[in-house]
């Protein structure tokens, strides 16, 4: 109904709605003037009626003064006389008891009245009623009362009673079929005047609407030409003053303005169209570049999978890998502010530093720091970066973390449990200066073979097309509920399901990593070959002496080993020669100059235990020395290197470290990274007492 109605024309809006009300209005009156009309006819009838009466009761006067009314038959001849009047169908007389008692009540033509009798001459009111019997007609009884001077009569002569006394009544009865006919004949002439009131109403209200409506219509032409046409220029035309005027008015301004506008917006989309071409270009360019940065600094390892989503053409999502000298696996998952093309901007200066110290075997809490420092000098302050920095020493099975708003790290063993998570201790990078930013590590060593899974936030809060987030607990369970093997591609199948095809409102970005023996670097744990012929050259020695105060804050294996590398003849076998100076270098400060038991390390929170512990020796490091020799030799005739590491502290029983078979160390919960410089160099030997040790490495 209600679609029909806001279908219809504006004419037919405002016809219908008259017309109707003329229907309702017109019947009504006309019931309202017929029945006026029926109570005029009803009234002049009754006193048509009365009016007899009342000559007939003055003629009875008169014939009681003259003394006829005595006379039975001239009484009789006068009441059938009244009895003929027009319309009249009974006449008669009624006496009252008064009169009845004076001249006695044996009179046949005069009746003792009816109940309408009665009642006029009890309430000394005339009495009407109307009676349907097969026709309708009109009963009227009219009392009359003796007085004084009854019509220029005194009926107190003749009747002896009080005066006010009703004497009788005159009863009329007058037929009503000619009158309601005539009504009915009025009534006709009305309903005729009524249709032909409505039809010349129906035109005169049709002719006023259309004329009135005209504007309109043709305003609405001109709205469907400009809008077929798309011809601006078209006006509408202007009839009055009236509110159609003022609104084709406001439509031919309307319309200018359009045009203007429509001028305006061709010229800016023909700009947008070049501009478009142009940033689509810059896009393109923009997307390879950042592609080759990330590849160049780094570089898939075989040990971790990655997904990085996009929501545009930029990812403000990265995740790199790289490896230390010693094969420790680095990983950095980075989440800037936003997403984009300035969100990636933010990202930039982490690629090249994150690689080139992960490469010289700095420490993550070193990187974090680094990476901190170099987004607070460049970047504005409300662009940070949230981000999670990984190390993974397969060797010693220890996961080394620290993270600053990135949703929690989550350590899943091989048949499905939760070992460890790794939630956000710290602020983002770039937030705080040097003084306030905290580089400490959370460190955990795993006892069996697991996946480490780091995600950003736009995984759990990437929403359905009903507004509904993936959530963190939908991550966990599809991980736990899978085998290892297929954790990672259930878990990126599941995200696009939920997304139904939509794309994500943030970056979304993966990675995984496989704790397992194999993905350490190989060639770091057998020995190298010592054939071939040595080089010969200049001879040369570094030697460096640290402190306490630089042992508390230098990471110096990195600084020397990459000195080293820098000599040409050592570069080859920079990762080699890490190795057994880190090794070497922390033996000395954790053991030698801290004191430090490595069988604290082992269990679930052993290693942490070790490093809060490792830190808090530094702190109140005092009157502590290492001193480290770095010198080119002959050995055998080949070209060699000589490192020599001797620390301030008390020294050990090194005669009993490799008392094991095989020349192993007798306790397998320590002396390993000894075991492993043992294996990679020519030569390991101790001195004094425990506290200098010195190791030779063939370049060959």
């Amino acid at each position: 109904m209600k679609t029909w109605w806001r279908n219809l024309s504006l004419a037919k809006k405002l016809h219908l709605p008259i017309q109707l009300s003329l229907l309702l209005v017109l019947p009504l009156a006309q019931i309202w003037v017929m029945h006026r009309f029926e109570e005029n006819m009803l009234a002049d009838v009754r006193l048509r009626a009365e009016n007899s009466a009342t000559q007939s009761f003055l003629s009875l006067n008169a014939m009681m003064l003259s003394g006829s009314i005595t006379n039975p038959e001239l009484r009789a001849a006068f009441l059938g006389k009244m009895a003929k009047q027009q319309g009249v169908t009974d006449f008669h007389l009624v006496r009252a008891a008064a009169v009845r008692n004076q001249y006695g009540d044996n009179v046949a033509d005069e009746l003792l009245g009816d109940a309408l009798d009665l009642a006029a001459m009890s309430a000394n009111v005339s009495q009407a009623e109307i009676f349907h019997d097969g026709k309708r007609t009109l009963h009227v009884s009219v009392p009359f009362a003796a007085g004084k001077d009854s019509h220029g009569t005194n009926c107190l002569q003749c009747h002896q009673v009080p005066e006010g006394t009703v004497l009788g009544a005159i009863s009329l009865v007058v037929d009503l079929e000619a009158e309601y006919r005539k009504l009915s004949r009025f009534g006709l002439v009305l309903v005729g005047g009524q249709i032909l009131l409505q039809l010349l109403l129906f035109l005169l209200i049709g002719w006023i609407i259309r004329r009135v409506t005209g504007s309109v219509v043709e305003l609405e032409q001109a709205m469907l030409e400009v809008r077929e046409s798309g011809d601006f220029s078209r006006r509408a035309r202007v009839r009055g003053k009236d509110e159609l005027g003022h609104i084709a008015l406001a439509f031919n301004g309307f319309i200018a303005q359009i045009e203007e506008l429509y001028r305006q917006l061709a010229s800016k989309i023909q700009a947008l169209e070049k501009y478009h071409d142009h940033t689509e270009e810059e896009l393109r360019i923009g997307s390879d570049i950042m592609g080759r940065i990330t590849a160049a600094y780094g570089a898939p390892d075989p040990a971790v999978r990655i997904m990085i989503s996009p929501a545009t053409h930029y990812s403000g999502d990265l995740i790199l890998t790289a490896r230390t000298p010693d094969g420790h696996l680095h990983v950095l998952l980075a989440d800037a502010v936003g997403h984009g093309l300035i969100a990636a901007m933010n990202l930039l200066p982490l690629s090249q530093v994150f690689s080139a110290m992960s490469k010289k075997g700095f420490p993550v809490s070193r990187i974090a720091e680094e990476l901190n420092a170099k987004i607070y000098r460049l970047m504005p302050a409300d662009r940070f970066v949230g981000a999670a920095l990984v190390s993974v020493d397969f060797r010693d099975r220890v996961i080394e973390v620290w993270n600053g708003g990135i949703p929690a790290l989550i350590l899943i063993g091989k048949d499905g449990g939760v070992l460890h998570e790794w939630h956000s201790r710290n602020l983002p990078l770039g937030i705080l200066g040097e003084d306030g930013f905290s580089p400490e590590v959370e460190a955990f060593h795993y006892e069996e073979d697991g996946q480490l899974f780091l995600f950003s936030d736009g995984l759990p809060e990437a929403e359905s097309p009903v507004g509904e987030q993936f959530g963190r607990e939908r991550i966990q369970e599809v991980l736990l509920r899978n085998v290892p093997g297929s954790r990672f591609d259930s878990l990126a199948q599941a995200l696009k399901r939920h997304l139904q095809g939509m794309p994500a409102h943030d970056d979304v970005s993966l990675a995984l990593v496989n704790l397992s023996p194999q993905n350490e670097l190989d060639g770091l744990m057998c020995h190298l070959s010592h054939s071939g012929s040595g080089e010969t050259g200049s001879r040369w020695k570094l030697t460096f002496r640290l402190g306490e105060d630089e042992l508390k804050y230098l990471d110096a294996v990195p600084l020397l080993t990459q000195m080293v590398g820098k000599i040409h003849a050592a570069a080859e076998y920079h990762a080699a020669l890490y190795v057994i100076l880190s090794e070497l270098f922390n033996n000395a400060l954790d053991h030698g100059v801290l004191k430090l038991d490595s069988g604290l390390k082992h269990g679930a929170e052993g290693f942490e235990h070790y490093l809060h512990l490792r830190e808090e020796g530094l702190r109140a490091l005092s009157r502590a020395s290492i001193e480290i020799e770095i010198e080119k030799v002959m050995i055998e005739g080949k070209y060699g290197i000589k490192i020599r590491v001797q620390d301030s502290g008390d020294g050990f029983d090194h005669a009993a470290l490799f008392a094991g078979p095989g020349d192993v160390p007798a306790s397998a919960q320590h002396g390993r990274g000894l075991a492993l410089v043992r294996g990679m160099a020519y030569r390991l030997e101790f001195a004094g007492k425990g506290n200098e040790v010195v190791a030779y490495y063939i370049c060959a």
